[in-house]
């Protein structure tokens, strides 16, 4: 016997006992209002010769008890339709999220009962939320490993070019290698920062730089990927003093980088900084496919890309 028929039963009978219960009260109470009208009120034995009830006066209860009945019957079967449809719609769905159907909504013609109208409503505003957390969860374990990945095959590709003789041992080498491991390290902090609260203790080490020499530091890292894809350089780099978090600059150069050995067209890449009015900025300027206008208000979400097979 499934929920919805035992619930319907019970309210049918909860409905059918009031309604009996409603009868008999008016019953008993009209019997002793004329009993006492008739007995002990002046007059009353008087006009009342015949106390005994007659087949009429049963057969005008019957009638009107029987109506009364199907009365009830008849609104306790609309009552419990306009809850247990919805009732029935949310449980349904509920058993669907429950078996990972994330997309499952609970469906119901509006309802005069305000209450149910608000428990579908918050049923479903739950559920988008799920579906939501869902899809952000598999696009941040993407992202996650996107990000890590540029990173980690720079600093493979450093050690394999030692292994092999390709580079020279030098201290250069060797602090750029030890920059990558600390940018990775941060990179890592970063990814549980903002997969914890939501970016609320994401901060910035502010320190004075010279710009010019962060890029040629970032440059010298990419140089052999632009070489083997036979990139142009063009840079106008020139001293200047900064005050900012190193190396989220250099995160932010890798990504740019990255991006542009992977989908720039003209393997042209201009690089350059500058003053502007009162604003330190840098340039990265190549040619490609470009950003949608429709991902322009995603541009600077933790982890946004746009979905595509060569993405």
């Amino acid at each position: 016997m499934s929920r919805e028929s035992v619930l319907s039963r019970q309210i049918l009978t909860y409905m059918l006992t009031l309604a009996l219960m409603i009868i008999a009260i008016a019953i008993l109470g009209s019997w002793l209002f004329y009993s006492f009208v008739l007995d002990y009120l002046p007059g009353g034995v008087a006009a009342g010769n015949d106390e005994n009830m007659t087949m009429w006066d049963w057969v005008w209860i019957v009638t009107v008890s029987a109506i009364s009945v199907m009365i009830s019957l008849f609104l306790t079967v609309k009552l419990s339709s306009r809850i247990l449809t919805p009732l029935n719609a949310v449980a349904t769905s509920l058993k669907r999220i429950s078996q990972g159907e994330l997309d499952a909504r609970a469906w119901c013609a509006s309802s005069r009962l305000g209450e149910i109208n608000h428990l579908v409503n918050d049923f479903n505003e739950m559920a988008e939320k799920l579906q939501t957390l869902d899809s952000q969860r598999k696009s941040w374990n993407a992202a996650i490993a996107h990000e890590l990945r540029t990173p980690v095959t720079i600093l493979r590709g450093r050690l394999q070019g030692l292994v092999d003789g390709v580079f020279t041992p030098e201290p250069v080498l060797f602090n750029n290698l030890l920059k990558q491991t600390e940018g990775l390290a941060r990179l890592i902090e970063d990814l549980r920062v903002v997969s914890s609260d939501g970016g609320a203790g994401y901060t910035l080490y502010k320190s004075e730089i010279d710009l010019k020499e962060t890029l040629e530091t970032a440059l010298e890292t990419f140089r052999p990927e632009f070489e083997r894809k036979q990139f142009t350089l063009r840079t106008e780099l020139k001293a200047q003093r900064c005050l900012c978090d190193p190396l989220r600059i250099n995160q932010c150069l890798t990504v740019l980088f990255d991006n542009a050995l992977h989908y720039s067209t003209s393997r042209k890449l201009i690089v350059k900084n500058g003053v502007f009015g009162r604003e330190n900025y840098i340039l990265i300027q190549d040619e490609g496919p470009g950003i949608p206008r429709e991902f322009h208000d995603f541009l600077f979400q933790p982890f946004q890309r746009i979905k595509g097979p060569d993405n």
